[in-house]
């Protein structure tokens, strides 16, 4: 069974769609618990997931209880309404900044609301092997010298180490000649080489850097699951896999 760990998804004007991430990861890990960041999502959208995640507005689509007409999948989520830091589409780093600092595990398992997983071992084997001497485990996606990335589409992250170094998920620019800037802000045009990096770069970039370990886990997503990938329409972001 795996411990110590915290799943971690947000939610973005996508409450079917996140609805939807949950309810596939509960299928295969129903007592890991999850924490749902709300993004700065209009009231409608809130709405639409509150309802779901109360069992008031039923979806047939979703397998509920029979005797309580809760979602089955449902249980154990909490959900968190993130400080008005709305930054997207150009991170969910505060938000996941939030769930770290209400979790109590070591490992955090962030997952996009557009993930759906598809079978079992995709934990297993982010989390094999690790140990504290770690800062995350997942796909390689570095774009700058200076910034281990990791994929977010699904990926491990050692909140623990994060805590206590103070290091956090929001987003920063990187420039040529490896200083930062912090979002949420312009790009200096004065300045060149600028780069926006990803939730979690920064993150496990530090992290690696104070001398814990990176695990390299070849395409872990996509050989248990299937990542949506957004378009323009919100409808189709909202649809069930």
């Amino acid at each position: 069974m795996i411990k110590d760990v915290t799943a971690v998804t947000i939610n973005w004007l996508t409450a079917r769609r996140t609805i939807g991430a949950i309810d596939s990861f509960k299928k295969f890990y129903p007592d890991i618990p999850i924490m749902v960041v709300d993004d700065a999502s209009n009231e409608r959208d809130k709405g639409d997931f509150m309802g779901i995640y109360n069992g008031t507005q039923y979806r047939p689509d979703l397998e509920y209880d029979p005797d309580t007409e809760k979602l089955k999948h449902l249980e154990g989520v909490t959900f968190i309404q993130a400080p008005d830091l709305n930054v997207h589409p150009r991170s969910h780093g505060a938000c996941v900044d939030e769930a770290i600092k209400a979790m109590n595990t070591r490992w955090m398992f962030h997952f996009h609301s557009d993930y759906r997983l598809t079978k079992p071992g995709l934990l297993e084997e982010l989390m094999d092997g690790l140990d504290e001497t770690y800062c995350g485990a997942g796909d390689n996606k570095t774009r700058h010298a200076q910034c281990k990335a990791l994929v977010s589409v699904a990926a491990m992250y050692n909140a623990e180490a994060g805590k206590k170094y103070n290091i956090s998920f929001k987003p920063v620019i990187y420039y040529n000649d490896d200083t930062i800037s912090e979002y949420p802000g312009s790009m200096d045009y004065r300045r060149e080489g600028g780069i926006a990096i990803e939730a979690g770069s920064y993150y496990i970039g530090k992290l690696n850097q104070l001398g814990y370990k990176i695990k390299w886990v070849p395409t872990p997503h996509d050989r248990y699951g299937v990542h949506m990938r957004w378009n323009g329409n919100i409808d189709d972001w909202n649809k069930i896999f």
